[in-house]
C-alpha cells in the first residue's frame, strides 16, 4: 500500500473501533504494532487488542500473547503470555494453539515438555495452521520426543506445503537432502545441496543484491557433504569461497581445516586447526573450537571416514579420543 491508503486503511479501522466493533478494534492494534500510519506504537497495540479481546475476539487474545512472549513495548512474560494463549485456544484460535505447543517446545515459561508441544501442535494442524505443521516436522525430523521418522516428517510439511508456505517448501528439500545423508548416500546428499544452494543463492541475491548469511549456511552444508562424499577439492573449493563472503565465520574455518587434511595439506591444516584453540562458535551453540572438531572427527569416523592426523590434532586440542593412541 502506498501512504494515503494506508492512512484510509487506518482511519476505517480507527472508525469501527471507536464504534465498538472487535474485528476492527484489533485491526486497529495491529496497525500501531506494524506502525501502519507512523511509529509503532506497542502500548496503543495492546490497548486496542485487551478491548477486542474483551468482547471475545480470539485473534486479539493470540496478540496480547505475542506481546507478552515477544517483550513488545512490554517486560518479556511468558506466563502471561500462556495465560492469552491458552484463553484464545479455548476458542479455538489455530495460532494461539500453535503458540503454546512452541512455548512447550522451547521451555519457555514452562518446564519443556515435547510431548506437550506436540499435542497442542497437532490440534493446531487439525485446524490447518500450516505453521503448526512445519513444527511438526522438526519434531519428527529430530526426534524431539519421539523416534525419527521421515515418512511422518514428509507428511507434516507436504500438508503444509500444499496451503503454500513457502518455508514448508523449503523445509522439505532440506529433509530429503538430510534424510539422504543419514543414510548414508552422500553423493546424493551433495547433489541435492548443491542444487538447494544454488537455489537459495538466487533468491538472497535478488532480494539483497548479493549473497549473504543464507547462501552461506547452504554453502557450508554443501561442504560438509562434500567431505563425506569424499568430494575433497570440491570442499576445500567451497569453503573457501564461504570464506571469503564471511571470513570471521569459524564453523566455515572447520571444514577448511577438514578439507585441507584430507587433500594432504598437512601443514596448513595444523595451522589452521590449532589457530582458534578456545575460540567459541556463535553459530553452533557458542560451541568450543576444539568440542566442534572432536565431534565433527566422531562423525567422521561413524562415516569410516579417517586420516591419521586425526589423532595428532586431537592430543593437541586437549580432546584425544579414549580409544586412541599415537603409534
Amino acid at each position: 500500500m502506498d501512504s494515503d491508503t494506508k492512512k484510509q486503511t487506518f482511519a476505517l479501522f480507527e472508525t469501527g473501533a471507536k464504534i465498538g466493533d472487535p474485528w476492527a478494534a484489533r485491526k486497529l492494534g495491529s496497525a500501531y504494532a506494524v506502525g501502519i500510519a507512523g511509529a509503532k506504537d506497542f502500548a496503543k497495540a495492546r490497548e486496542w487488542y485487551e478491548k477486542a479481546a474483551a468482547k471475545d475476539d480470539p485473534a486479539a487474545m493470540n496478540s496480547l500473547g505475542v506481546i507478552y512472549a515477544d517483550g513488545q513495548g512490554e517486560p518479556q512474560d511468558y506466563a502471561k503470555a500462556r495465560e492469552w494463549f491458552e484463553k484464545a485456544a479455548a476458542k479455538d484460535d489455530a495460532k494461539a494453539t500453535s503458540n503454546l505447543g512452541w512455548l512447550y517446545s522451547n521451555g519457555y515459561g514452562v518446564p519443556q515438555d515435547y510431548a506437550k508441544a506436540r499435542e497442542w501442535f497437532e490440534k493446531a494442524a487439525a485446524k490447518d495452521d500450516a505453521g503448526a505443521m512445519n513444527s511438526l516436522g522438526v519434531i519428527y525430523t529430530y526426534g524431539y520426543g519421539v523416534p525419527l521418522d521421515y515418512a511422518k516428517v514428509r507428511e507434516r510439511y507436504a500438508k503444509a506445503a500444499a496451503k503454500d508456505d513457502a518455508s514448508a517448501n523449503s523445509a522439505l528439500e532440506r529433509l530429503l537432502v538430510r534424510e539422504a545423508f543419514t543414510t548414508g548416500r552422500y553423493a546424493e546428499a551433495l547433489q541435492s545441496q548443491e542444487a538447494f544452494a544454488a537455489k537459495v543463492e538466487a533468491e538472497e541475491t535478488k532480494r539483497e543484491g548479493k549473497p549473504g548469511q543464507q547462501t552461506v549456511g547452504a554453502l557450508t552444508s554443501v561442504t560438509w557433504y562434500a567431505l563425506f562424499a569424499k568430494e575433497f577439492t570440491k570442499a576445500l573449493t567451497i569453503a573457501d569461497r564461504s570464506h571469503a563472503l564471511f571470513p570471521d565465520d569459524l564453523v566455515i574455518e572447520t571444514n577448511r581445516a577438514h578439507a585441507l587434511m584430507f587433500m594432504g595439506h598437512d601443514e596448513e591444516a595444523k595451522m589452521l586447526y590449532l589457530a582458534h584453540k578456545g575460540e567459541r562458535l556463535p553459530r553452533v551453540d557458542n560451541k568450543l573450537w576444539e568440542q566442534a572438531i572432536v565431534e565433527d572427527y566422531e562423525d567422521f569416523r561413524k562415516a569410516s571416514l579417517t586420516h591419521p592426523m586425526m589423532v595428532y590434532i586431537e592430543k593437541e586440542l586437549g580432546v584425544s579420543h579414549p580409544d586412541d593412541a599415537i603409534p
